[in-house]
């Protein structure tokens, strides 16, 4: 048989564990809500980054036809959920890259049978392209 100091006891540990249960519950579905958002933002944002390098080397490759040497310095700003972005190129693609995620294009088709990339640059500092028109050359720095 219980008496009455037991049994406040015992309603208070019940009440306390169901609002213990219910502020967790709540704190784990706001986080993981907030890490759809901020994954969400990093692919969006390294998606703008990729389409912004793209249309910077489609307009070098365009412009000046008698030129040899065509350079343009572009600053990414911080569209990537804190993370750094990388700008690298190969072969046959150019890839904008976090730790996280990376996307690779072709820009149009003209990497791979136009061009040819080469080297790599962080988005913390002004990202330079070189293209060298003679070699079909894009150079990242």
């Amino acid at each position: 048989m219980m008496n009455k100091g037991q049994s406040i006891v015992i309603q208070f540990l019940i009440f306390f564990l169901i609002g213990f249960s219910i502020f967790v519950s709540l704190g784990s579905f706001f986080n993981y809500q907030s890490e759809i958002f901020r994954q969400n933002i990093l692919s969006s944002g390294v998606n703008l980054s990729k389409s912004y390098i793209s249309s910077a080397v489609i307009a070098m490759v365009d412009s000046c036809k008698e030129c040899d040497f065509v350079k343009l310095t572009i600053k990414i700003h911080n569209t990537s959920a804190g993370y750094p972005i990388l700008v690298r190129g190969e072969n046959l693609a150019l890839i904008v890259s976090t730790p996280v995620s990376s996307v690779s294009t072709t820009i149009h088709n003209l990497l791979g049978d136009v061009l040819k990339v080469t080297g790599s640059s962080p988005s913390t500092k002004p990202i330079v392209l070189t293209f060298n028109r003679t070699n079909n050359n894009l150079e990242v720095r």
